[in-house]
């Protein structure tokens, strides 16, 4: 009876094998990536594994940036129920690091390349703080990397905004150093003043400059830069203020 039933058990675990191959097969394949990825340190999760490291019942705590998951349990004052960043915990809201919108639920709150070059900058900043911070996880399934932890083709379209952020931020720090920006003051009396010195700006020079509004693409409004006029090439970048001089190193802007 005994060797019966174990032939019978034997035979059953030969048929369940056969009929569901192709799932044994894929469960058994997931299986090892898995293993292979814990054994390198790295680990691969779907959006609803996340979610469940969320702090409660004693999971641990665990929070996506721009795909990238850190374990911020021991941040349990910023990061706990109650506290100010726990709506970042279980997920990748990596949209709110920037926009501060802590109440973002929908499909987009991971989106990000719509946001303003220094919007992504200062994301691109706190992934680093994370990282210096906190333990690394691993990564989520979605819109940064795909089931195989390989970068999508959104995160290839960051990576080249961020080079592109990189080199305007590079220009416009030579365009400060060559047009520093002016100091400015405002009272009720007087309305807003501009002037320039040898060190406006943060800068320090060897020649002080006159006030020019500086008109910039994209910006609704232009900016007060001090232009050295004895050496400037593009004068018809610039306009002069009203009511000044166009010599004098200060004017008097009525608002």
């Amino acid at each position: 009876m005994g060797k019966l039933f174990i032939v019978l058990l034997s035979f059953a675990f030969v048929l369940v094998g056969i009929l569901y191959r192709d799932s044994l097969q894929i469960y058994f394949n997931n299986f090892i990536q898995n293993s292979k990825n814990f054994s390198q340190g790295k680990s691969i999760y779907t959006p609803e594994q996340l979610s469940k490291f969320n702090g409660v019942s004693g999971n641990r705590m665990y929070l996506a940036i721009l795909g990238t998951i850190f374990d911020v349990s021991k941040g349990i004052k910023h990061y706990g129920d109650g506290s100010p960043y726990n709506y970042f915990v279980g997920k990748d809201g990596s949209r709110a690091f920037t926009t501060g919108d802590f109440k973002d639920e929908s499909t987009n709150k991971d989106h990000i390349l719509d946001l303003t070059c220094d919007e992504l900058l200062v994301l691109l900043n706190w992934k680093k703080t994370m990282k210096e911070k906190y333990r690394y996880v691993g990564k989520v399934i979605g819109r940064y990397f795909d089931h195989n932890g390989k970068e999508t083709e959104y995160m290839n379209q960051f990576n080249d905004r961020i080079d592109l952020c990189k080199q305007q931020k590079e220009k416009a720090k030579q365009e400060e150093q060559k047009y520093p920006p002016c100091n400015i003051s405002w009272s009720a009396e007087e309305g807003t003043t501009v002037w320039c010195t040898k060190s406006s700006g943060g800068i320090t020079r060897s020649w002080t400059g006159v006030p020019r509004q500086l008109y910039t693409p994209g910006k609704d409004k232009p900016h007060c830069v001090c232009v050295n006029i004895t050496n400037n090439s593009q004068a018809a970048l610039f306009k002069e203020y009203d009511n000044c001089s166009s010599t004098s190193t200060l004017c008097h802007i009525r608002d």
